[in-house]
C-alpha cells in the first residue's frame, strides 16, 4: 500500500505544533524519569538507613551496586513505552470526544498515513524529552560517563528495535480505544501493570515463574533488561542473541497485528456509523 512522506509529515506536524503551544509539557514530560527515579530511591535510604547499605542490598539481586542509576534507565525506557503506547489511543480518544475524528478519516490522507503520522510524533517527542531527562539526571548523579561510552550507542539500538513492536502495539491499542471508547481506565490499570512486570526498578529475577514468562511478552520487559545488561555488565534475560531475536520477531508481529485489527475495527464501526460516536 503507496504511502505519501508528506501527508506522514504534515499529520505529524500538526501534532507538533499543537506540542509546542503547551511548554509546560515538554518541562514536565524530561522531568518525569528523574522524579520517577527518586521516589524509588527515598523509599529505599528509608529502609536501608543511607544509600551505601540499600546499594549493596540491593546488589544481591541485580548484580550491580549502581541502583540509582539501574532504576534511571529502567524509568527513562519505560516512560517512553509507556508515552508511546498511551498517547496514541488518547489522541484518538480526544478526536472523538471532540467530534473530529470521522473528518480526519475523511481527509484524503489514508489510514496508514494517519496511523504513521500520529505515532512518529509520539514517537520522536518521547524520545527528545525522556534523553533531555536521562541527560540532566545522569549528570545530577555522576552517572555521565555511561552515556558517553560505546555501550550506550549499544544500548540505543536495542531501545530503538525495541519501539517498533511497541508501535504496533500501539495501534492495537488504538483500535481498542475505538472499541470500548472508555481508554481511562483500561490504560490506567495496564501502566500500574508495566510497572511491576516489566522491571522498571527491580529485576525480573525476584518475580514468579508465571510472572517472568508474562513480562517478557512485552518489548519494554526486554528493552530495559537488556539495556542495562550492556550498560552495567549484568546479566541478559537469556543471552544477547535469543534476546534480539525476540525483539525481532515482535517487531514483525506487532506491526501486522496491530494494523489488522485497526482495519477490522474501523471496517466494523464505519458499517455501524459509530466510528465516531463517543
Amino acid at each position: 500500500m503507496k504511502v505519501s512522506l508528506r501527508a506522514i509529515y504534515s499529520i505529524f506536524r500538526a501534532r507538533f505544533r499543537i506540542y509546542t503551544r503547551y511548554p509546560g509539557w515538554f518541562i514536565l514530560s524530561f522531568a518525569y524519569p528523574i522524579f520517577m527515579t527518586l521516589m524509588p530511591i527515598f523509599l529505599a535510604i528509608s529502609v536501608g538507613g543511607s544509600i551505601q547499605t540499600a546499594s549493596e542490598a540491593f546488589s544481591v539481586y541485580a548484580g550491580t551496586r549502581e541502583f540509582v542509576f539501574y532504576i534511571l534507565v529502567g524509568s527513562t525506557i519505560w516512560s517512553i513505552s509507556v508515552n508511546i503506547l498511551w498517547d496514541f489511543g488518547m489522541w484518538l480518544y480526544e478526536e472523538m470526544e471532540a467530534g473530529t475524528l470521522e473528518q480526519l478519516f475523511l481527509t484524503p490522507a489514508s489510514v496508514a498515513e494517519l496511523l504513521l503520522g500520529a505515532v512518529m510524533y509520539t514517537l520522536v517527542v518521547s524520545l527528545i524529552t525522556s534523553f533531555i531527562g536521562l541527560l540532566i539526571a545522569s549528570t545530577l548523579f555522576g552517572y555521565l560517563h555511561y552515556l558517553l561510552s560505546i555501550e550506550f550507542i549499544i544500548a540505543i539500538g536495542i531501545i530503538v528495535l525495541g519501539f517498533v513492536p511497541l508501535m504496533g502495539m500501539a495501534v492495537f491499542f488504538g483500535a481498542i480505544v475505538l472499541k470500548i471508547k472508555e481508554p481511562w481506565a483500561f490504560f490506567n490499570f495496564f501502566t500500574a501493570f508495566l510497572v511491576f512486570i516489566a522491571g522498571v526498578f527491580y529485576p525480573i529475577t525476584i518475580l514468579p515463574p508465571l510472572a517472568r514468562h508474562i513480562a517478557i511478552i512485552f518489548p519494554a520487559t526486554i528493552q530495559i533488561c537488556d539495556s542495562r545488561a550492556v550498560l552495567l555488565h549484568i546479566d541478559y534475560i537469556f543471552d544477547p542473541t535469543i534476546d534480539i531475536l525476540i525483539l525481532i520477531s515482535y517487531a514483525i508481529f506487532w506491526p501486522i497485528f496491530g494494523g489488522i485489527m485497526f482495519r477490522r475495527v474501523e471496517s466494523e464501526l464505519k458499517l455501524k456509523g459509530s466510528i465516531g460516536a463517543h
